[in-house]
């Protein structure tokens, strides 16, 4: 199976990202591809349509450990059968997630699929592009087990706020901690966008303790050079 391209998104570790696609509209996704002759004609027609499925693959979990049996977060421990979850922690390592369509670039050497509301690790690896048709991807007689939305939690700044704060404070408004361990006060560390973020939870609010910027290899290339 050939891989189309590598997704950048804001999300560099497996903690705080969204526990599902759309939750978190800021949170942009860019895929880059060759510009050739056959992405030039692939994404003919792409601009139609407002929402996307990409398939990609969960390229971090480790596929000798595959079970059939997984602890999803939000049963508290309670096993269930791998076919009855969305975990990660599957055979052939393959998810799908629907996000909104933003723009479509061609530039002198690429063709640059923007989107937004990933769930995606940076560096996914995707497999495969369709659109996402509401007559037929909308099923009204659905049923599933009760499962709770992720919790939602108030946000506030106990230090300085940057200008782009609004991708972390949507991110940091689910409640991201393990439901087995949301215990009162605890400091946890997390990195969003450009920022290494400090936070703990109180009585359903979020305090942002600390926020720093993480230098990139090319500012800090930059920085070195100088």
């Amino acid at each position: 199976m050939n891989i189309l391209s590598f997704i950048n998104t804001p999300f560099k570790e497996k903690f705080g990202i969204p526990r599902q696609p759309l939750l978190v509209k800021s949170a942009i996704g860019t895929m880059r591809f060759p510009k050739n002759d056959f992405f030039m004609e692939a994404f003919r027609g792409i601009e139609a349509y407002s929402h996307l499925w990409l398939l990609f693959q969960f390229h971090e979990v480790n596929e000798e450990n595959i079970k059939a049996l997984v602890r999803p977060p939000r049963f508290e421990g309670e096993k269930r059968g791998v076919f009855a979850t969305r975990s990660p922690h599957r055979p052939n390592r393959i998810g799908m997630s629907v996000v909104k369509f933003e723009k479509l670039e061609v530039t002198h050497s690429e063709v640059i699929l923007t989107v937004s509301g990933v769930d995606l690790l940076d560096g996914t690896p995707i497999l495969d592009i369709k659109p996402y048709l509401p007559y037929a991807d909308v099923v009204s007689e659905a049923t599933a087990q009760e499962i709770e939305r992720p919790e939602k939690v108030k946000v506030v700044w106990e230090c300085e706020r940057p200008e782009d704060y609004e991708l972390i404070e949507e991110c940091l408004s689910y409640d991201h901690r393990p439901t087995s361990k949301k215990e009162e006060g605890i400091e946890y560390g997390v990195l969003i966008g450009d920022y290494n973020i400090r936070y703990k939870v109180l009585k359903g609010t979020a305090y942002l303790l600390d926020i720093s910027r993480i230098l990139s290899f090319f500012i800090l290339s930059t920085i070195l050079s100088t």
